[in-house]
């Protein structure tokens, strides 16, 4: 197959996706009966707000000062003639708080929680579609805390400006409520589309001489060959199959294995006030929660025992359940820290405090004491670091931001680091270069194609998920990974 050939059924596909099969993956949109609050001052509790006046909410409608809170009811019924449409078609909420796609995070957030207080799941920009939990007579009821964070550097990372300080950020509306909406989403297409992006994602990496980059590209061109135009749904079932064998094809025997796990890195303080690091910890731990009821396959590595005790004390029915996931092996408290600390500028008597106060509370709370240090996000290490970490009992060590050197590239991620006392603590530095993984098959060529390790490793570890606000690990991640397992 030429190149020309090949990229005539990609711009094909680009064109069937866009005009045909995206048209398809949600209809029948029903509105939702929305009214809004919004707290005058610090955020509210959910007693306080439930007890408030709401008025009605219109799409397009302003909202949302600068560091402001907005309670949100919403609730709606499913119609009963969707329940004739069989498993493939799922109702699904979309709830938009005026998002842009532009970015993960750095936007509004929200708290969606039942009508008894319990927290459902965090919202987000790429993150902000789910399934209702339904009552006999197919009606819901939710409330979302939402919040009007402003993005404060706006695309500079020099200096925050105005909008960091609620006394300088004003009072004008910075959002517009986008759709609040139940959709019924088409399960099938949903699966179509996850298992294109997969395919297209290896052909841009796949070295088109290869035999695989031709038998990928004619895969497509049959599978859109299948697809009627004028009832695109119908034939989704049947292009799957003919996707299946590609997507089933197995890697080469010496290729490089990604373990992937979830992960949500969450500064404890940096663009915001703490109040809001505990309400983003709630948001992505609880998006983790969700995934992990949809997904049994996943797993997720969350550090800080500061965090953990902001969410026992804020919502213990989430504490709740990560105990449980604790106890499968599918939670794992990582760290041993009490906060992702600097590293570089602190003593050794801090190091140690960090370790002791971290090791007794994963102990006390979890039963578990992780053997290593997780730092994905530090700019510096301090040699003493080896030893000290040795000293309490830590094996091994994971960072990341090495990455971000603009002046020469670390040359190992896999190996021993050696402190000034001669202690050596593994170091693994992953290759996919991100701690905010999205999963790719461009990222997981990154992680094989950079690994320099002479022979000797041939394993990486990447952490996927939105971090600092973005909510943590998506469905549309796993299913990723799933694909390219």
């Amino acid at each position: 197959m030429t190149i020309d050939q090949a990229t005539r059924i990609l711009r094909r596909l680009e064109r069937m996706e866009r005009q045909w099969i995206r048209p398809v993956l949600e209809r029948d949109p029903q509105p939702l009966t929305v009214s809004a609050w919004e707290a005058p001052g610090e955020p509210v509790p959910f007693d306080v707000a439930v007890r408030q006046e709401m008025a009605p909410v219109h799409r397009d409608e302003a909202w949302g000062r600068p560091w402001g809170t907005t309670w949100v009811r919403l609730g709606g019924t499913v119609p009963s003639r969707w329940a004739d449409l069989g498993p493939r078609h799922v109702p699904h909420l979309v709830l938009d708080l005026g998002f842009t796609p532009s970015e993960p995070g750095f936007q509004a957030e929200g708290t969606v929680l039942r009508s008894d207080g319990t927290v459902v799941r965090g919202l987000e920009p790429l993150n902000h579609r789910m399934r209702p939990e339904v009552g006999a007579d197919g009606s819901f009821e939710y409330w979302v805390e939402a919040a009007s964070n402003p993005d404060v550097m706006q695309g500079e990372w020099t200096t925050a400006g105005p909008l960091g300080d609620p006394a300088t950020a004003g009072e004008q509306p910075l959002y517009r409520w986008g759709a609040m909406e139940l959709r019924l989403r088409d399960m099938e297409v949903e699966g179509l589309l996850a298992d294109l992006d997969i395919l297209r994602g290896l052909l841009a990496v796949l070295d088109p001489a290869r035999p695989r980059h031709d038998a990928v590209v004619l895969a497509i061109s049959r599978a859109l060959d299948v697809l009627d135009p004028d009832d695109v749904a119908a034939g989704v079932p049947a292009a799957r199959a003919v996707l299946r064998p590609v997507l089933a094809s197995p890697a080469d025997a010496s290729a490089h294995t990604v373990h992937a796990v979830g992960h949500a890195h969450i500064d404890s303080a940096w663009l915001w006030p703490l109040r809001e690091t505990r309400r983003k910890v709630a948001r992505s731990f609880s998006n983790a929660l969700d995934l992990m009821d949809q997904d049994a396959e996943v797993t997720f590595a969350a550090s800080s025992a500061q965090q953990y005790l902001w969410l026992r004390e804020d919502h213990p029915d989430l504490f709740a359940r990560i105990r449980e996931r604790v106890a499968q092996g599918r939670w794992i408290p990582v760290g041993g820290q009490w906060v992702e600390s600097d590293p570089y500028m602190v003593g050794g008597e801090a190091f140690i405090r960090q370790f002791l106060e971290g090791m007794r509370f994963f102990r006390e709370e979890f039963g578990t004491d992780t053997e290593g240090i997780w730092l994905p996000d530090s700019f510096g290490y301090s040699a003493n670091l080896p030893g000290i970490a040795r000293h309490m009992g830590r094996t091994w060590m994971l960072t990341q931001k090495l990455s971000w050197n603009d002046t020469n590239t670390f040359p190992h991620h896999t190996f021993w680091w050696e402190g000034i006392d001669g202690t050596r603590l593994f170091t693994h530095f992953p290759p996919v270069d991100t701690y905010n993984s999205e999963l790719t098959p461009q990222e997981m060529h990154r992680a094989e194609s950079s690994l320099r390790q002479g022979g000797r490793a041939s394993v990486s570890l990447a952490p996927f998920g939105w971090g600092d606000g973005g909510g943590g690990p998506t469905r549309e991640q796993a299913e990723r990974a799933h694909r390219q397992a």
